[in-house]
């Protein structure tokens, strides 16, 4: 597979691993089955399963019922086909779109609607929460709420507190708080049938595994003191809500089901066994993180509470010195409370002139203006840059303009930094940045006296490159955020960091071993040693991980559960007018390791006009590119109109699982 393959748009989606079917019919033979439409699934005499972008459980009570979760909302429909009888009440187990997509759909068809009162807003707000949404999507560094909810508000007919029953016909329904994906999700114990039965929402897939992991993206217990106030939160926190997931499902075995329901996975009779297979490999998978993050070599960790102890990292190395010729733009003192702001580095020709290794926050401006102004640097030639996060190009085109410099960036960097809300990633700076030249793989260049070397370098980042610079006898590898002393920078799990043989920390390592720098230097942590040993070893635990992880996520590649935008929608953000002609690529990653077709189609607001849905075969290990067109409504009702990207991906109804926001101009 070719590299530029893999990045012509950088999605993520790996091969499915389907759930097995529910085969064996809980409450008796072949007969149970006779009056059972085909995607209704009897569970006991009056629970089903409605197979839609997840399960939907049905409660059947004397000619009504009552869903648990809507999925996209073909529920209603079926129901209406299949004479199943009338759905009178909808509760939902949190906010997350693939499990309430139909709502607003439910509620056209008389449908009440209930969810936790802590996710409350994201119904009855959604279409304020959208319309407010850039200051999530712009310099991103948190990541609860995700942005992953419906696209137009629904009002809630009720409210549901944690510990209270809801009772429906002469069903109780015990609402327990069970925060894990979201802060405020629940699970319904319900009493039926002989039964205990939980619904689980997505704290476990099935014995042993998990539907997704992104979604745990949260400050680990006394992170958010320490690093809250530096503009991080939920920023260095991969699994930070495992913890609170385990915990959940903790009580939900308190309350002693018989059964298990997952929002997505198979029905789980066996309680106590499947959760104690799932805490099994959360806790091999975790430790195996928690032993090369950089996050623990950072300052201010000590009252961070992982849930695993002092899981043993590699131990720290002699910080070596860097060559006289390579300098640090200190703007430190310009924000003290920032202990790792600074990034920029450069180096000096005779005359006098710099090539600048990253352009941060505005200290670098005033930075330069002052070496120019004492004369000890005479202008910018040039400025390089390890990735497209705000504190390595905010002040890019201020220097630009101020210095003539011109923009050198990898070409996988360039789409991000030329066209940004196009994407939807952490630390994003939103004003486009012009690159004057596109660097190749392995492209040298010959800057007055210096060699410099340009590689894809996809480490902290999916979007990142580095730079080998030699010169007077010294090789130098900048390797960006990708490094610390020692551990890897894969605390964010939205930057997407790959696992196996895609683009990720394995592909960087390699790298490393086969050019053998002198040393490296950190954009923030400065000088780092070469250690192959410690590489090697780190390659080592990287392959053991992606064997971990391939166990607790339930996909034939474990990228599908690691990558939030494994389907995304290209571009992201668009400015329109009333009535215009507009187009969508649904971009679709394929990991597995055979061909799989897709489909997509967009869904919008009333007053829109849609057009047919479109497919392609996506091959393995190749991203995908189904265009969509769409005609904008002539009298817009908010000056932001979200579209949602729903996409089939081989036999897997998968929804909503991205969306496209049009901001009309005017």
């Amino acid at each position: 597979m070719r590299r530029r393959d893999f990045l012509s748009a950088a999605g993520g989606v790996a091969g499915l691993a389907f759930p097995p079917k529910i085969t064996k019919a809980l409450d008796g033979g072949r007969g149970a089955w006779d009056d059972v439409p085909p995607r209704f699934r009897r569970i006991t005499s009056s629970v089903y399963l409605f197979e839609d972008v997840g399960n939907v459980g049905v409660i059947r009570r004397n000619g009504e019922l009552l869903l648990i979760n809507s999925g996209a909302g073909s529920v209603v429909g079926a129901a209406r086909n299949a004479r199943m009888g009338l759905i009178t009440w909808a509760i939902f187990t949190d906010h997350e779109r693939e499990h309430c997509s139909g709502a607003n759909l439910l509620k056209k068809a008389g449908v009440k609607l209930a969810a936790p009162v802590a996710e409350a807003r994201f119904f009855n707000h959604a279409t304020d929460f959208w319309a407010t949404a850039d200051t999530m999507m712009n310099h991103r560094y948190d990541f609860r709420p995700d942005l992953f909810v419906v696209r137009e508000s629904v009002r809630l007919d009720r409210e549901l507190q944690p510990g209270e029953i809801f009772r429906w016909q002469d069903v109780n329904i015990h609402v327990i708080a069970t925060p894990g994906y979201t802060d405020g999700q629940v699970s319904y114990v319900v009493d039926i049938d002989g039964k205990r039965i939980a619904f689980t929402a997505d704290l476990i897939y099935g014995p042993g595994q998990l539907w997704q992991f992104y979604g745990l993206q949260k400050p680990f217990p006394g992170m958010a003191r320490n690093y809250l106030r530096a503009g991080h939160g939920g920023y260095w926190a991969f699994g930070g809500a495992v913890p609170a997931l385990k915990t959940s499902l903790q009580t939900v075995l308190s309350h002693k089901p018989s059964m298990l329901i997952p929002a997505h996975g198979i029905v789980m009779e066996d309680p106590s066994r499947a959760v104690s297979i799932l805490n099994k490999n959360l806790d091999a998978a975790m430790k195996n993180y928690l032993a090369l993050t950089s996050w623990r070599v950072f300052k201010g960790n000590a009252d961070v509470t992982t849930g695993y102890g002092d899981v043993p990292m590699l131990p720290r190395l002699p910080t070596p010195k860097a060559p006289s010729w390579l300098h640090h733009l200190d703007e430190e003192t310009t924000y003290p409370h920032y202990p790792l702001l600074p990034t920029s580095w450069y180096i000096q020709a005779s005359d006098g002139s710099i090539f600048l290794f990253d352009c941060g926050f505005p200290p670098v401006v005033e930075a330069l203006n002052h070496l120019k102004r004492v004369g000890e640097i005479s202008g910018v030639d040039a400025i390089w840059t390890t990735h497209y996060h705000d504190d390595h190009v905010s002040s890019v085109n201020e220097v630009v303009r101020e210095h003539g410099a011109k923009v050198y960036a990898q070409k996988e960097l360039q789409d991000i930094l030329e066209n940004p809300l196009a994407y939807q990633m952490p630390c994003l700076y939103p004003e486009r940045i012009h690159i004057d030249h596109p660097l190749s793989e392995g492209e040298v260049m010959h800057w007055k006296g210096y060699k410099l070397t340009a590689y894809y370098f996809p480490g902290q980042t999916l979007y990142h490159d580095a730079m080998l610079v030699e010169h007077e006898g010294t090789r130098v590898f900048l390797s960006g955020d990708s490094f610390s002393n020692f551990g890897i920078d894969d605390y964010c799990i939205y930057n997407r960091n790959f696992l196996g043989q895609e683009p990720g920390y394995q592909q960087c390592i390699r790298l490393l071993l086969s050019l053998k720098p002198d040393l490296l230097v950190g954009a923030h942590t400065g000088p780092l040693p070469y250690a192959e040993a410690d590489l090697r070893k780190a390659l080592e635990m990287l392959e053991e991980r992606e064997k971990l992880f391939g166990k607790l996520l339930a996909w034939d590649s474990p990228n599908l559960g690691l990558d939030p935008h494994w389907v995304r929608a290209y571009p992201y953000r668009q400015s329109i007018l009333p009535g215009q002609l507009v187009s969508v690529e649904a971009r679709i990653l394929n990991h597995s390791d055979s061909p799989q077709k897709a489909s997509a189609a967009l869904h919008a607001p009333d007053g829109w006009k849609v057009y047919k849905p479109r497919s392609t075969v996506i091959a393995p290990h190749t991203e995908g590119s189904i265009r969509l067109t769409a005609q904008a409504s002539l009298r817009p009702r908010s000056r932001r109109d979200i579209l949602g990207v729903a996409v089939v991906f081989g036999r897997r109804n998968l929804g909503e699982r991205a969306v496209a926001i049009m901001d009309y101009l005017g």
